[in-house]
């Protein structure tokens, strides 16, 4: 347990109860929460989908960004291998902490990071996130909150929005068969100007 103080806490508090929103909003219907269609009959047309939910906060923050994951219907995956990609700059990796999903369905999680530069000298880095469902899990990795991913902004980074970039590979359990319809789409971190958001009294952010 820790104590975060002023707008650290605000941000964190704000996006404890988005979080918690979106999970209901998920667990009642995974369909509305991604904008996915219903699937008939055969499955046909059904898409794997990985979500991250975008986040904003003032220079020297921590945000913290959401990793949801819906299955096709019908279909079982055993494992995913997710890579973010985005400007870091003013943006760094901190850590990533095991969401609802991965908990109840024992999926392991591992990461990897990697930090590169351009011809532009303009230093990006790439999150490779790899979630395995236990070879006894006859229905794969359940859908919801899979992850967080929890990063920094740096204390001189100037209003602007960072993209991050989002690509997914999904294969069945069992057969370890590459899934072919898989949805990933970008989500953003917004750096708004410092004093944008109140400061609040101390409160505990429970892990």
């Amino acid at each position: 347990m820790e104590c975060y103080d002023g707008r650290e806490q605000d941000q964190m508090k704000k996006t404890g109860f988005a979080l918690v929103f979106f999970s209901i909003v998920f667990l009642a219907s995974p369909e509305s929460a991604f904008g996915q269609e219903p699937a008939g009959p055969s499955g046909e047309g059904s898409t794997v989908r990985v979500a991250l939910g975008s986040a904003s906060g003032e220079p020297g923050n921590i945000v913290v960004v959401p990793v949801y994951f819906t299955p096709a219907a019908g279909a079982r995956v055993g494992r995913l291998k997710i890579r973010v990609s985005f400007v870091s700059a003013n943006l760094k990796f901190d850590k990533l902490e095991t969401g609802i999903a991965a908990e109840i369905g024992n999926v392991t999680l591992a990461h990897d990071l990697t930090v590169d530069r351009n011809d532009r000298g303009v230093e990006s880095s790439t999150l490779s996130l790899e979630a395995a469902a236990p070879d006894s899990a006859d229905g794969g990795i359940p859908p919801g909150l899979l992850a967080y991913v929890q990063l920094r902004l740096n204390a001189g980074a100037r209003p602007a929005t960072i993209t991050l970039r989002a690509t997914v590979e999904a294969t069945e359990t069992g057969t370890g068969r590459q899934l072919e319809i898989v949805q990933s789409p970008d989500a953003t971190v917004e750096v708004i100007a410092p004093g944008s958001q109140p400061a609040v009294v101390c409160f505990f952010f429970a892990h």
